[in-house]
């Protein structure tokens, strides 16, 4: 791993801003040393892609974060694959995830008997897997540029370049021939950056850790209740809790005290945890649903949150991310370079990647929209409605089995 202030091949960075945009020592630069960026650089170099990598943070930024995240079967099988699942400590499992519909009587219960795999998923912290990513590109040495922002990114004929802005230092200009934005939500804006287009749902989301009097291992539920998703997935004898509602609601939640809120999250999870508390103050996450609109320059690709941000229901942001930053890399020769001389291989290379990603992400994005509109109309005739959709799912083998198949896996 590059100390922040060199790359391979000599003195780096420039002094001052060049006349000349100087070449990357690789074919793809990558905005964003995240989790998805991460998964992206290892999936390339898997495929004899070189990657320079850029963030703008520390390099143990994010690390103390605590925030859980549920990978899917498919995801855990994509990082054992890169070498970042061997430097993830005690991820805990979950076997059984259960749905249902408060006061309907439709439900339905998925398990890992029904994929025939050890585990549905997993929850991590934010940190630990942000760490196991950064072991994992030192162990590849994938050379990343921490302390390194990018400015904006700009498209000339014969390369992408990246206006970087170090830390303190004097900003400077590199080219590559691939750009791809793997920065999060925010990105970069302008140039052939891609636009973002989308709306706010009006609902937040109450974000934090729970216990109970009645806990079972590897069981996450999923319970719609009201006014949107309550998901609580399992950690080592306590939930992580993501309760979607609306801002007057949270705001009148968070201002009734910690006891009133145990008891309406107690009313909202149903009887079957008996006493429940929350073990962390819940942080208020606002939601929105947020999508890239095609660059002007195909030569930049965003990937994971920097090309959709997803309504938390169901848990699919991450996974879809991952599964990005696995189709770029798929899509990409065997082995190959593709530079400003060699036009055509790249622009084959993008449009594939382009094609394969259409159907996983927009039928991800559209279902995870739909559920959350549907799962926020708080009246009895919908609550009914829900439950008996669940109920009907869970007496079509084939509809349960291609749902729990494309949540765990991803949509073909």
């Amino acid at each position: 791993m590059t100390d922040g202030a060199r790359l391979p091949g000599g003195a780096w960075p420039p002094a001052a801003m060049p006349e000349a945009t100087p070449p990357l020592p690789a074919p793809v630069a990558i905005v964003g040393a995240g989790p998805v960026g991460a998964v992206a650089a290892l999936a390339l170099a898997a495929r004899g892609v070189r990657a320079q990598v850029f963030d703008a943070r520390e390099p143990a930024a994010g690390k103390p974060d605590r925030r859980a995240m549920a990978l899917s079967w498919g995801t855990r099988l994509a990082l054992e694959r890169l070498g970042v699942w061997a430097h993830l400590a005690c991820p805990d499992p979950i076997t059984c995830v259960s749905v249902s519909e408060r006061g309907a009587f439709g439900s339905i219960e998925f398990t890992c008997e029904d994929l025939g795999t050890p585990a549905l998923g997993f929850v991590v912290d934010y940190g630990d897997l942000a760490l196991a990513c950064s072991h994992a590109l030192e162990a590849a040495a994938i050379p990343i540029l921490w302390r390194t922002a990018v400015a904006s990114v700009e498209a000339t004929a014969n390369a992408v370049e990246l206006v970087l802005a170090p830390d303190g230092g004097t900003g400077y200009r590199v080219g590559a021939p691939c750009v791809v934005l793997a920065d999060g939500a925010e990105g970069i804006d302008g140039g052939p950056a891609p636009a973002r287009t989308g709306r706010a749902y009006r609902q937040v989301a109450l974000v934090g850790d729970v216990g109970c009097e009645r806990f079972t291992p590897g069981r996450a539920f999923e319970r719609f209740a009201g006014s949107g998703p309550l998901a609580l997935l399992p950690r080592s004898g306590h939930f992580s809790c993501v309760w979607i509602v609306e801002p007057e609601v949270a705001q009148g939640l968070l201002e009734a005290g910690p006891a009133a809120l145990a008891r309406a999250l107690e009313r909202a999870a149903g009887p079957g945890f008996g006493a429940m508390r929350w073990l962390t103050a819940p942080v208020r996450v606002p939601l929105a649903l947020r999508r890239a609109g095609r660059a002007a320059d195909a030569r930049v690709v965003p990937i994971g949150n920097a090309s959709q941000v997803l309504h938390p229901v169901a848990g699919q942001g991450f996974n879809l991310g991952v599964r990005d930053a696995l189709g770029l890399a798929a899509a990409w020769p065997l082995h190959g370079r593709p530079s400003s001389a060699a036009g055509d291989d790249l622009a084959r290379a993008l449009a594939a990647f382009a094609a394969s990603r259409r159907v996983d992400r927009g039928l991800t994005v559209a279902a995870t929209d739909v559920i959350a509109r549907v799962t926020s109309i708080d009246n009895p005739l919908a609550a009914a409605l829900r439950g008996f959709g669940l109920a009907a799912i869970d007496l079509l083998p084939a509809v349960r089995r291609r749902a729990l198949d494309t949540l765990v896996f991803g949509a073909s």
